[in-house]
């Protein structure tokens, strides 16, 4: 029978191997920790804010384009309405509409020269 006690048993010599963790310093170990706390902290604070300002940013970016548009919407209802001004007051309008409510320019002797 074969012997596979050497190949598989954690002792070698007369000393037992053991695994595990080395014991950290006290001081040195408590500022380990504290640093990663801190780092821990300072990155969710990053990605909170990240976040936060990404969904600012959107929200900027889609009140400007709606400003954008109604600007051009007024821009065009003003540039109709400048036209539909001009076209109101030609004279031969003013004079056609005075016309149908009875009024006729005055007579050469009505007018009065400062």
């Amino acid at each position: 029978m074969r012997d596979y006690s050497k190949k598989y048993s954690g002792v070698v010599g007369a000393r037992q191997r053991v695994s595990g963790r080395a014991p950290q310093g006290g001081e040195q170990g408590a500022l380990l920790k504290l640093v990663g706390v801190v780092a821990v902290a300072a990155m969710l604070v990053g990605v909170a804010s990240s976040i936060w300002f990404g969904m600012a940013l959107q929200d900027g970016l889609g009140k400007l384009d709606k400003s954008r548009k109604e600007g051009q919407f007024l821009e065009t209802t003003n540039r109709l309405l400048v036209d539909e001004r001009d076209k109101l007051l030609r004279q031969e309008k003013i004079e056609m509409a005075a016309m149908t409510l009875g009024l006729y320019p005055p007579a050469e002797k009505q007018l009065r020269r400062p």
